[in-house]
């Protein structure tokens, strides 16, 4: 890790007028400077891409490219193809990031060089961002078996070992994601602090839980099971409860 990481964040953006500039601004207001945000619009109708564009004649680390218009996870593709950071964060267009959280990443990050996935907790919120103290780790089950997208940042070593998102998903391209880093043991940790601020909203992916996504959920960890027998282990992943810090 150099003295002065180059940070690439990564945000897909469709129809997201309403909360793209508070979510970039929490992106300018960490601790830690961020060089590379790349936007990617991936076909709205809205203001979302003039709002952008407004920004990035103020912000030159904005970066606005086209999205193939199929889903969070081919968009965050377009991104991850072309992001020049040591490190990768990601964000949706209607989250916010505590302003300490790159700073709580690459800290830790320092302390422990062999790491190349960091964590962290969520906190849900409705219309305002409030103080969100940690959960308490005893409180955290061994059922816990996912971290949010939002909430981790990442070596680019990473993709270069388990490739980047599968296109064949609409939802749960996340959760395949990390299933494949949980199976070939990349060192990874979750902090004992908030690292996201996620929105509930009317018109977020996940404030309902659908049959497609019920599919997609079903399908990642079906794969992971066949990746994980056919490599002659087929052993429940061991649960994230142990990859908190203390």
């Amino acid at each position: 890790m150099s003295d002065s990481p180059k940070i690439s964040v990564i945000m897909p953006v469709r129809n997201g007028e309403k909360y793209i500039a508070d979510a970039l601004k929490t992106v300018f207001d960490q601790a830690w400077p961020v060089q590379e945000i790349l936007v990617i619009d991936d076909g709205s109708t809205d203001r979302s891409r003039e709002i952008v564009e407004s920004l990035a004649s103020r912000f030159p680390a904005i970066h606005i490219l086209d999205g193939p218009r199929r889903g969070p996870g081919p968009a965050r593709n377009v991104g991850l193809r072309i992001a020049g950071g040591e490190f990768i964060g990601f964000l949706d267009c209607d989250d916010l990031w505590p302003a300490d959280k790159l700073s709580l990443h690459l800290a830790r990050f320092a302390r422990t060089p062999h790491m190349d996935v960091v964590s962290g907790f969520v906190s849900y919120f409705d219309r305002q961002m409030t103080d969100a103290p940690a959960p308490d780790p005893a409180a955290i089950t061994d059922e816990l078996f996912h971290v949010h997208l939002g909430a981790t940042l990442y070596r680019r070593t990473v993709f270069d070992r388990v490739g980047m998102f599968d296109e064949n998903f609409l939802y749960s391209e996340d959760v395949d994601l990390m299933l494949r880093i949980r199976e070939a043991e990349i060192p990874m940790t979750i902090l004992n602090a908030v690292t996201l601020c996620y929105r509930r909203h009317a018109e977020s992916m996940t404030s309902t839980y659908t049959a497609e996504e019920k599919r997609d959920f079903n399908r990642a960890l079906m794969l992971s099971l066949m990746r994980r027998r056919k490599n002659g282990n087929a052993k429940p992943l061991p649960p994230f409860k142990h990859l908190m810090e203390e």
